[in-house]
């Protein structure tokens, strides 16, 4: 074993020296690349050759092969050097000299991972057949013999390359999760598990605050950096969760994860040695498509860490990833294997899990850091207060009745955020799930649309921080958003708003009379739980992540939110408005930041503060983002505290 460690420390001291002599001029230049070319090729190929020869049994052929190997690989490094100096074009060192460095170095230390494995391994097949070389490289791949020297490795390169900022943050995060690889040590998965969870989401606030605080103006380079970054997360989850579930052998489970880990090492050594680029000075919100990316990929990241903890917990084998398909199917006992139960289940499985304890505290760990980062900016104590009672909320309400809060809660208690999302609708459930409604009716008349929407709902948290406050100007930007600006709902809205109501209506319906009257199920799965699932558990994350294409707070503009209509009819007949202090300050106001920082698009707020002197919409949710962006300090709430301090005079 100190014969292993002795060769890695080598080793990784050798790639390290080789760092900092490309690192010493800033820049690829053809001195740097060739040595680059024939350092790695021969090193990597060197590695191959004693591999070869330790996995197969001694014989004079075997010896010739592995020589060959290496020497073939060293001719075809020469011959690619050759034709690059003496090729009459011009040839930079771009891109292109960048991937092929990486790619080197990923070969290589892949090459160094699976030699130390054999070494230290007592026994190990003979390599022939691509079954058994897959089976030496994912498990060297997987091992501490590749893992730890790539992260110092790491480390090097990135205090060699001028790296900073939100650059050095994102390869920062790569290498860490490459550190707590869940594979690397037998008897310590959950624990490395654990460590990268932490790793994910600490960088993931830390990237997203850094983007949406606007202390960091972010270039297009910086842009696919954090990018590639999220789907290295994205990746690695998801292969946790193949080697998590799938049961099969070490190396089959985790082979998905060893290819994570050499995309993540690809992609970073990729991004290090690329230290200029285009700087352009247009901001990231004008690039809908990274924002697209970093939401949808922070999602399934925490999507599959979630489903891993899940199926662990629970002792489930899925099989891999394909096994999720007819999974509730499996779970209800119930042997329906249709092409339509089988979508059905897909979404079960997602709708499953984001409403799940550990999806919800992962990603309200990571939406509710940046709303604490945001109350630390604000001045108005009101928001505040509000922004608090809504963090309260989500961990409370949110995460922890529905997961692990006794029975009796949600059967006696007005807790329900809407039919199906605590179980199916029955008998001994029917007057919480009613007084649930009577009691959200009350505070919208009380208090407005912004005691559920901008308070007890996860919206609060998942909009009211640095990053959603930042993605308001999309309401404006967005074509289908602009096109659905104004206090009343189009048309089209008003159809999903009244069909949104019509099908909660029969599914709440159909789960009621199906306890013990007619035993009626969606493929083995209540319907009430179902619509709850996919209307609030997945359909709300698709248009969430697709915000930069149809504006901000989808869920509250185009009515398919059937608990937000409903406070927002009682919030419309009830107290609460917007008012002005002064109708003529809106008419001299040149500004009107109160409509651009409208989280709903409220764009007709100005006329109607001139013409009535305040402004009352069912699609107001009292977020107080036009109070605190109006420069005149001139719009304030009304509801039922204004209206008892009017009644005592």
């Amino acid at each position: 074993m100190l014969a292993i460690l002795a060769v890695a420390s080598f080793m990784t001291v050798a790639v390290a020296a080789y760092l900092f002599y490309m690192g010493k001029s800033g820049e690829i230049t053809l001195r740097s690349y060739s040595v680059s070319i024939i350092f790695l090729t021969m090193m990597a190929s060197m590695f191959n050759s004693f591999s070869y020869f330790l996995a197969t049994s001694y014989s004079f052929l075997n010896t010739i092969i592995a020589v060959n190997f290496s020497m073939i690989a060293m001719t075809v490094a020469i011959v690619h050097l050759l034709w690059h100096v003496s090729s009459p074009r011009k040839r930079g060192y771009g891109t292109r000299s960048r991937l092929l460095i990486s790619s080197l170095l990923v070969w290589n230390e892949a090459s160094m991972g699976v030699l130390l494995y054999q070494m230290a391994s007592v026994s190990h097949p003979s390599v022939y057949g691509l079954q058994s070389v897959t089976y030496l490289v994912s498990s060297g791949v997987n091992s501490p013999f590749f893992v730890v020297p790539m992260f110092l490795e790491m480390i090097v390169s990135l205090l060699v390359f001028r790296n900073h900022g939100i650059r050095r943050i994102a390869l920062l995060s790569i290498a860490f999760m490459s550190l707590f690889s869940s594979s690397m040590i037998p008897g310590l998965y959950l624990y490395l598990l654990a460590g990268q969870t932490v790793v994910m989401i600490v960088f993931m606030i830390w990237m997203l605050e850094l983007v949406s605080s606007g202390k960091h103006t972010i270039k297009p380079q910086e842009r696919r950096v954090v990018s590639l970054s999220f789907l290295i997360s994205a990746l690695m989850m998801l292969s946790n969760f193949a080697g998590f579930t799938m049961s099969q052998a070490f190396w089959v489970s985790w082979l998905p994860y060893s290819i994570a880990m050499l995309a993540g090492m690809g992609v970073y050594f990729s991004q290090s040695l690329s230290t200029s680029g285009a700087t352009g000075t247009k901001g990231w919100l004008k690039s809908p498509w990274f924002v697209f990316s970093i939401l949808l990929l922070s999602f399934i990241a925490e999507l599959f860490l979630s489903a891993t903890i899940l199926f662990v917990q629970s002792g489930i084998s899925a099989r891999g990833i394909a096994a999720m398909i007819s999974f509730s199917d499996y779970l209800g006992g119930v042997n329906v294997f249709t092409p339509a139960s089988d979508i059905l289940d897909v979404f079960y499985i997602i709708g499953t899990v984001t409403s799940g304890f550990w999806f919800l505290l992962l990603m309200g760990i990571e939406m509710g850091s940046l709303v604490i980062f945001r109350i630390r900016s604000i001045k108005w104590k009101e928001k505040r207060v509000n922004l608090i009672l809504a963090l309260i909320a989500f961990a409370v309400y949110t995460t922890y009745i529905p997961a692990a809060g006794p029975r009796w809660i949600s059967s006696y208690l007005p807790v329900w955020a809407n039919v199906g999302s605590l179980g199916p609708v029955y008998p001994g459930v029917i007057v919480a799930v009613i007084l649930s409604y009577v009691f959200y009716a009350a505070l919208a008349v009380l208090f407005g649309r912004r005691s559920y929407c901008s308070t007890l709902c996860p919206s609060a948290v998942m909009y009211g921080g640095t990053l959603g406050q930042q993605m308001i100007s999309y309401n404006y930007e967005s074509g289908i958003s602009r096109k659905n600006l104004g206090s009343t709902y189009k048309a089209p809205i008003l159809t999903v708003v009244y069909n949104s109501w019509i099908v909660l209506f029969v599914a709440s319906s159909i789960s009621y009379f199906s306890h013990g009257i007619t035993g009626f199920t969606l493929y083995g799965v209540d319907t009430a739980v179902f619509f709850s699932l996919f209307v609030w558990n997945f359909l709300w994350y698709l248009f969430f992540f697709s915000i930069p294409f149809v504006g901000m707070s989808p869920c509250r503009r185009y009515g398919w939110c059937s608990t937000g209509t409903f406070v927002g009819f009682f919030s419309m007949i009830g107290l609460f408005r917007l008012k002005v202090k002064s109708p003529q300050t809106c008419v001299t106001c040149k500004t009107k930041d109160c409509v651009t920082a409208c989280e709903v698009g409220l764009a007709d707020l100005p006329g109607q503060f001139i013409k009535r002197g305040y402004f009352k919409s069912s699609k107001c949710v009292g977020s107080g983002s036009c109070i605190q962006a109006c420069p005149y300090d001139n719009i304030f709430f009304y509801d039922v505290r204004n209206y008892l301090r009017e009644r005592k005079k």
